[in-house]
């Protein structure tokens, strides 16, 4: 498969596109990019599918690896789409480790500052893909895992759903203690707002094994009195552990003015 890649993928019309790609600059990456397009959309009209997805997959790392990350990640992205409509078509084909495999080799070949949403669009679609393919309800741990850090990067606060969905706590907690280092207040009290999210989460998707190893993992790295917030998140946990609704509701009702700070909680 990626001797057929690279070869796909270098020439079409008797144009070598990874030396365009290469040495032209940035018109020429913006030639081989559509260069890259057309010939997959010919191969996928001719019904030979596994080439156009040869030639997007190979395209883009080429693109990526050169610094033309909007160019790479366009193409990318069509690569999506095409795996995906050929899963579609293929339900019971045995391509998806492969395929899978070039989304990691793609992924990887985005620069550690991507720009704007471009790696954490490629990402969702990958994820998608993988739910699609896969057989387990939230898709792949890894490239769920590599969504929530992204999108951690980008603060966005759906970050933290991404980390729950591929049971990674450790992760997360890497996050939170990478952007909150310190012990004094303000990062005290981001950690903990984080830390609930976090457990919330978990809880959110019946994972309470992974609630709690968040909470072990907060412990080690805590000092001092306990806050009222991580006072709502150990009965939280507690309460998970038996059916008790109405304890429950009591919890919620006792600190609402404490965990009003984001609507997920």
């Amino acid at each position: 498969l990626k001797m057929r890649q690279r070869k796909a993928a270098g020439a079409a019309n008797g144009v070598d596109l990874d030396e365009k790609v290469r040495n032209e600059g940035p018109s020429g990456a913006y030639e081989a990019l559509q260069l890259y397009r057309s010939r997959a959309i010919r191969f996928k009209s001719k019904g030979d599918v596994l080439e156009a997805i040869n030639v997007t997959a190979g395209g883009a790392k080429c693109l990526l690896e050169n610094t033309y990350e909007t160019a790479g990640a366009e193409l990318a992205m069509l690569f999506i789409d095409i795996i995906t409509e050929y899963y579609e078509s293929n339900p019971n084909n045995e391509s998806s480790k492969k395929f899978y495999d070039l989304i990691i080799e793609i992924d990887n070949r985005f620069p550690a500052n991507s720009s704007g949403t471009l790696r954490s669009d490629f990402l969702k679609g990958s994820v998608k893909w993988s739910i699609q393919t896969g057989s387990t309800q939230f898709g792949d741990a890894t490239l769920q895992c590599r969504l929530g850090e992204e999108l951690w990067r980008l603060k966005d606060k759906n970050s933290t759903s991404h980390f729950a969905a591929a049971e990674k706590p450790k992760a997360l907690w890497s996050k939170i203690l990478e952007s909150f280092p310190s012990n004094d207040a303000e990062d005290q009290k981001s950690k903990e707002k984080a830390l609930t999210l976090g457990i919330v989460h978990f809880l959110a998707l019946e994972n309470l094994r992974d609630g709690n190893e968040l909470m072990k993992l907060f412990k080690k790295h805590s000092h001092g009195a306990k806050s009222p917030l991580i006072q709502f998140c150990e009965y939280l946990l507690q309460t998970c552990r038996r059916d008790a609704a109405p304890l429950f509701k009591q919890l919620v009702n006792t600190y609402a003015s404490v965990v009003d700070f984001d609507e997920a909680v």
